[in-house]
């Protein structure tokens, strides 16, 4: 049978943590020699896989959840939400979690595939549904941001902020903080919704946030890095890219590494946001970074390992173009899927 590993019972943001390790902690990320297996799903993947023990969980444009045995590379279920999904799967407390285009958020149990709970929006959930303090917050765009009850699915509140929700919340016990199209980041109080602050950038903002510490870390498609006062909202610095960033911040070590659609990775100081290095990947980069043991692993015109001191490539897994996905580093295997509906094992 397989044994689901839910991890920590917080899922404080979107792949587990603000570094992107998929909840995994810091894992190696050795150079694959080859593809262990592969599984091609009926549509587009726009979200990124998530590992609870020996399961991949994938969501899909076809409308279903897959549930993918590590070992054999084929289904252990699939759950048919009736509508695609573009939001990444979240878990914790032995479920899974995920929004789909039809509004609904589900949970799932996590061995059996069977439904436990689901609550309705009133319209797309892209965001990853993220847990803190037995709660789950997610924005739609409906306008409106979530509370529900991780047991039972019974929404707590709503707190609406009148413009689309793509950006997935990171919850600390004292805040939730997320993105939004009116141009703004938002903190709220996870007990109640009320808004704590919101400060404007100059551009809608899709990517979600990071919290190193009392910094806020996002990118806005005013084409800049931000990083905010954690407690009022006030911009500490603020550093310019070429394009617009979709991308969202992955944070280890002091640095804060994350992709623009000017076709580089930058990694910059968190305190300062100084420049540590940038890389031109000769492609638009709106996927996540997620950082392994001295590395840091970006989608763009194929799998890229980059060394995160120097940004000195390391290896390069030249699988086909992804847009929105991001990696899961687990050691000496590394799990991706493309927007091609492709999902890889390397080994």
């Amino acid at each position: 049978m397989n044994q689901h590993n839910s991890g920590a019972t917080e899922w404080v943001a979107l792949l587990g943590d603000s570094a992107r390790t998929g909840g995994l902690g810091l894992k190696a990320a050795l150079e694959p020699k080859g593809i262990r297996w592969r599984l091609r799903l009926a549509k587009s993947v726009r979200s990124a896989p998530v590992l609870g023990g020996d399961l991949l969980y994938v969501t899909c444009l076809d409308g279903f959840l897959h549930a993918i045995d590590t070992t054999t590379g084929r289904h252990a279920w699939k759950f048919d939400a009736g509508a695609p999904s573009h939001s990444t799967p979240s878990l914790s407390g032995g479920k899974v979690l995920f929004g789909c285009d039809s509004g609904r958020v589900r949970a799932l149990d996590g061995i059996s595939g069977r439904k436990v709970w689901e609550v309705a929006a009133g319209a797309e959930v892209w965001a990853s549904p993220v847990v803190q303090g037995g709660k789950v917050f997610f924005g739609s765009a409906d306008g409106n941001f979530y509370s529900v009850d991780l047991e039972t699915g019974k929404r707590e509140w709503t707190r609406p902020v009148g413009a689309r929700i793509y950006s997935t919340a990171c919850a600390t016990p004292g805040r939730v903080y997320f993105g939004c199209s009116d141009k703004r980041v938002y903190c709220l109080e996870p007990s109640s919704g009320k808004v704590l602050w919101s400060t404007a950038t100059g551009n809608v903002v899709d990517s979600s946030p990071a919290v190193a510490g009392d910094t806020v870390l996002i990118g806005s498609e005013d084409f800049a890095v931000y990083a905010f006062d954690a407690a009022t909202g006030s911009v500490r610095w603020k550093v310019e890219t070429g394009l617009g960033i979709s991308s969202s911040p992955a944070v280890s070590g002091g640095t804060v590494f994350i992709g623009s659609k000017d076709h580089f990775l930058y990694a910059l100081d968190v305190r300062t946001g100084s420049l540590r290095w940038k890389v031109n990947l000769r492609t638009s980069v709106t996927a996540s970074p997620v950082v392994g043991k001295g590395v840091v692993c970006i989608q763009a015109g194929g799998l890229v390992a980059l060394d995160s001191s120097t940004g000195k490539t390391l290896w390069r897994a030249s699988l086909g173009r992804s847009l929105q996905s991001a990696p899961v580093l687990a050691g000496s295997r590394t799990y991706l899927a493309g927007i091609q509906g492709i999902v890889y094992a390397l080994e």
